[in-house]
């Protein structure tokens, strides 16, 4: 009977230690009449049913945890001494986790609202951006069509001020042709009146049409005298113009390069190549809006 009860003990103990905390030592007829025997019989079982009952519950309030579930407390009772130490201190540990928890949730939520507010400042400041860039590319496409038309109307008035040159000129010509003539004929009026004078009484008519020749002569020449200056006021007029559309030419020209700049600010050097997407208010833009969605997500996670 010793030999069986130590046997169902020792199997008990082995199983225990197998990590089988289901076994227990079976009775043995005749056992109940040594005291001895069923004490360390329902001893051995004892032990086995609290060590059971702690692994069965602390398995529980782990798992649960595990799991984000921190209402599962590993119950104390018959529990006493390393075992109901033991809980506690699980239990102890499971509320650190629940309010690690609840601080990793309270930091995920505000993470959240701060990528969302992020998102809302970012985008909304891309958008701005993108609305700039477009308005003054916009801008800077009617500045260019302006300046192109500037420069084509400074080049028609350059050929209207070169044309009026010509003319002046071709008009101080004929004024000198008539003012020589007239200078001739005065020349030829004085004769008339000479010979007119040696004729006596009989030349007193031709004398008279000498005389208004003469008067006609000196009244071309004071009339071209007048044109002369007027041409000349106008040539010098033309010169002045001619130098302020040179300078307004010149300014054209430097405001078709700044144009230039501008577009290339807005838009992008053409000369870089579609490659680059550095460059340019719209492209940056469209870069920032791409890497901060992409930010934004890794950041929800």
């Amino acid at each position: 009977m010793y030999r069986a009860v130590v046997r169902q003990l020792t199997a008990a103990c082995e199983a225990a230690a197998a990590g089988d905390l289901e076994a227990r030592s079976r009775p043995v007829p005749g056992f109940e009449e040594v005291p001895q025997l069923v004490a360390l019989h329902d001893g051995v079982n004892r032990v086995l049913d609290v060590s059971d009952a702690f692994v069965r519950e602390a398995g529980a309030a782990l798992t649960s945890a595990a799991e984000g579930r921190f209402h599962r407390r590993l119950l104390l009772t018959g529990l006493s001494g390393a075992y109901r130490r033991g809980a506690e201190v699980i239990n102890s540990a499971r509320g650190a986790m629940r309010e690690s928890a609840a601080r990793v949730a309270e930091a995920q939520t505000s993470r959240l609202q701060l990528a969302d507010d992020f998102e809302s400042v970012v985008l909304g400041m891309s958008e701005q951006v993108a609305t700039a860039s477009t308005e003054l590319s916009a801008s800077a496409a009617g500045l260019t069509q302006a300046a192109s038309a500037a420069r084509t109307e400074v080049q028609t008035a350059r050929g209207t001020i070169s044309s009026l040159t010509r003319s002046s000129a071709e008009i101080k010509e004929i004024i000198a042709m008539i003012d020589s003539v007239a200078a001739q004929t005065r020349l030829l009026a004085l004769n008339a009146t000479i010979e007119a004078a040696r004729a006596g009484e009989a030349g007193l008519g031709f004398a008279v049409v000498a005389s208004e020749v003469k008067d006609l002569a000196d009244e071309t020449a004071r009339a071209t005298d007048r044109i002369t200056q007027q041409v000349e006021s106008m040539r010098a007029a033309c010169d002045d113009v001619a130098d302020v559309m040179s300078n307004v030419g010149t300014t054209v020209e430097d405001m078709n390069g700044l144009v230039d700049g501008i577009a290339a600010a807005v838009d992008g050097s053409a000369s870089l190549g579609p490659a680059d997407d550095t460059t340019g208010l719209s492209r940056m833009a469209e870069k920032l809006r791409s890497e901060m969605t992409g930010f934004l997500g890794a950041m929800r996670g």
